[in-house]
């Protein structure tokens, strides 16, 4: 080893020593400033907020407008919760919004299940203080490190080990002396505070006497439909699983997948219901043992999960990437779905596509993340992006085009249909209308060839559709062979209202206010392309209805030529 590598060799090893030194001394202060500075953004209901760690012996809700609400309970290590509003409500914007059902039906998370919610939020923090301390400590270790190697010209210390040593924890007690001290200061609880406590809650008190009259004025009316709720869920979920297990011993046998075929179980829209997942959940083992071993390949999901996109959605998120345990399932993001929801969906294993591909069990998936964020119930639109829809389905098809082999089917799931309308290289999907008709048969539609195969969306929370376009190529070509390709739009699973009114809304915990619909779509394992299809509808009451199963593309699902079919002038 020449000289300049053993001097190299030996400035690395001083840097490490020094830096490890720096990082321990430093650590205790690393780890309040890390307490401290530990936050995120979240919205809570309507309101953009920001969720930070507290240690005086509550938690606290800080409206802003409304005032503050305190929560004489902390967790572990005695830290609590601090939920700072960070500006005005979303839904709509106006001081109307903080009584707008919109506002209630966003803040159903937290009165049906708060605990799960402060799981949740408890578990972004400690994620928050482990990050921040791990950064601010490399930081110390880089930076105190180098400049203690550089003093020293890459060498040990002046004086003996034992002094260094000395020095060391030395510094060591100054750090933990000022880092009692900067925890302390932020523990200790502001007694000049004058707080108004909630008759018949303990632990539970507001800033302001008019804020505890309003509570107590709002809080039967909570518990009353708390009660309501729950019961009518019950009972919804109850008539769902009698009508099913009636309906489907009757049909079973014709949805039964023909040999070759598997089945996709397609989906959109869940949008936060945990009553329309707790009854799909119920529903999806008595379909796969009732269609025989393996006929169901994968489930989709085409945006829109979550309702808002938040952090304290965890645990529907969770609750609806399990509902299908034995079945692999792959998602899109919708416009109410945000990056935390990506999150969560893939720390429970589901398959979240944005430009991409997937091979599913000989099955080819693609997909886009929708651009947009909508704030409950279009309060706040935003796209960051600079993609409009259309560009975005234009940006999959150029996916596609680059990482299929040519006329290979794919399933396409995308969220909005002007993202459809980009993919598919057209106006709009109305244009698809003209299709009617010619489900099984073919004809020149005037659309330019797509890739074959299928392509599911949501967005609208109404079914329509399937409409086939056909893949017939060039007129002069007569042995061109003819696909085709079957888009879909889907209705929500959840059963969730895409337009509520003042006095007509969903929550997480109610009922379905829409008919909750599933659609099998039957693929042909050897072609990749859709045969056929058949719709799984429950009513608002909880009746479940289930379609005739519908024939689409050619019979046996297998390409034929533009001769054989007659598409040249000739006779098939």
């Amino acid at each position: 080893m020449s000289s300049l590598a053993r001097r190299l060799a030996q400035v690395l090893v001083a840097w490490v020593a020094y830096g490890l030194m720096a990082a321990l001394v430093a650590l205790p202060v690393a780890v309040v400033w890390a307490l401290q500075h530990a936050s995120f953004e979240d919205r809570l209901g309507a309101f953009p907020v920001e969720i930070s760690l507290a240690h005086d012996g509550r938690s606290t809700v800080d409206t802003g407008l409304l005032g503050k609400i305190y929560w004489e309970r902390t967790g572990a290590g005695g830290f609590g919760a601090h939920v700072r509003s960070t500006g005005p409500p979303e839904a709509g914007g106006t001081l109307s919004s903080y009584v707008s059902p919109d506002f209630l039906q966003a803040n159903a998370a937290f009165v049906d299940d708060p605990g799960e919610v402060a799981r949740v939020y408890g578990a972004e923090l400690r994620d928050q203080v482990v990050g921040g301390l791990v950064r601010l400590e490399l930081v110390v270790a880089v930076v105190v490190g180098g400049l203690l190697t550089a003093a020293f010209r890459g060498g040990a210390p002046p004086g003996s080990r034992r002094l260094t040593a000395a020095v060391v924890v030395a510094s060591l007690g100054v750090s933990s002396v000022v880092a009692l001290q900067a925890f302390q200061a932020w523990s200790d609880t502001d007694e000049t505070v004058e707080t108004h406590p909630m008759p018949g809650f303990d632990g539970i008190s507001f800033s302001s006497p008019q804020t505890v009259e309003v509570a107590q004025q709002v809080q039967p009316f909570i518990e009353k439909n708390q009660t309501r709720f729950a019961a009518d869920a019950r009972a919804y979920a109850d008539a769902v699983a009698a009508s099913f297990e009636t309906v489907l011993p009757v049909h079973a046998e014709a949805l039964t997948p023909r040999e070759g075929e598997r089945i996709v179980l397609a989906e959109a829209d869940p949008q936060g219901s945990l009553v329309g997942t707790r009854v799909r959940r119920a529903m999806y083992p008595e379909l796969a043992e009732a269609l025989g071993e393996d006929a169901l390949t994968v489930r989709t999901i085409s945006g829109d999960i979550s309702s808002n996109g938040t952090v304290a959605e965890e645990g529907f998120v969770k609750g609806e990437a399990t509902a299908s345990p034995e079945l692999p399932t792959v998602a899109v993001k919708g416009d109410h779905d945000s990056d935390t929801t990506v999150d969560q969906l893939r720390e429970h294993d589901v398959d979240v596509l944005d430009l991409e591909t997937l091979d599913v069990d000989g099955l080819t998936l693609v997909g886009a993340a929708d651009p947009a964020f909508k704030a409950l119930f279009g309060g706040l639109v935003t796209n960051e992006s600079g993609l409009e829809e259309a560009d975005l389905g234009a940006e999959l098809r150029k996916v596609v085009d680059e990482e299929t082999d040519e006329d290979q089917p794919v399933v396409a799931l995308l969220h909005q249909p002007r993202a459809v309308a980009g993919y598919l290289g057209i106006t709009g999907t109305v244009q698809l209308t003209d299709t009617i008709g010619h489900e099984t048969q073919p004809w020149d539609d005037g659309i330019d060839d797509v890739p074959p195969g299928l392509v599911d969306y949501g967005h609208l929370h109404d079914v329509a559709g399937p409409w086939v376009v056909w893949n017939t190529g060039d007129a002069d070509d007569p042995d061109h062979e003819v696909t085709w390709t079957v888009v879909s739009q889907l209705g929500t699973s959840g059963g969730v209202l895409e337009a509520p009114t003042f006095n007509r809304f969903s929550t997480p915990f109610s009922v379905p206010l829409k008919t909750v619909s599933l659609q099998l779509q039957y693929v042909d394992g050897e072609s990749g392309l859709q045969t056929g299809y058949a719709a799984i509808d429950v009513s608002v009451d909880g009746t479940v209805t289930i379609s005739d199963r519908v024939d689409l593309g050619l019979p046996g699902g297998q390409p034929m030529t533009r001769s054989e079919l007659g598409l040249d002038g000739t006779t098939p």
